[in-house]
């Protein structure tokens, strides 16, 4: 329960400081994607960001109106439209990391906060490899076994 707790106190600051430069949390991850997978389809971004295409396409139209990405192409028979970052989309997805990364180091730069920090981010690499892993088609790792903790039997 504490994680929760934190996670959405955290959550709350972060969102507050992505407001400042036009962007939100969803936002955020969906340049992101569109960054890692350029041109890549409506119906697999909404795949990727876990929200229904009907979902997907206001949210979009809004990243256009700011000037954040593009369509290209109709989408028209049989052909899918794709979403592509622009130059100000990249720049703003820098100054999202730029203000991210900032926050991390306030936030977990001393005492328990820092080996929280230093935890959250082997287990968020770990997790990127083991999905990297599980879509090149093979099977990711077993997950290694808890050492060094007492029994209570």
């Amino acid at each position: 329960m504490i994680m929760i707790l934190q996670g959405r106190l955290l959550e709350g600051r972060v969102e507050d400081s992505l407001k400042g430069i036009g962007l939100s949390l969803r936002r955020l991850g969906l340049l992101g994607h569109l960054r890692h997978d350029p041109g890549i389809s409506f119906s697999a971004l909404a795949r990727r960001a876990g929200i229904k295409v009907q979902s997907l396409h206001p949210i979009i139209d809004a990243l256009v109106s700011d000037g954040y990405v593009a369509t290209v192409g109709s989408g028209g028979q049989g052909r899918a439209a794709v979403i592509e970052l622009t130059d100000r989309g990249v720049k703003v997805l820098e100054r999202a990391t730029q203000l991210i990364e900032g926050y991390d180091h306030e936030v977990f730069a001393e005492d328990e906060w820092k080996d929280l920090g230093t935890a959250l981010t082997r287990l968020g690499e770990a997790l990127q490899r083991d999905r990297m892993t599980s879509s090149a088609g093979t099977t990711a790792p077993a997950a290694p076994p808890v050492t060094g903790r007492p029994s209570r039997g």
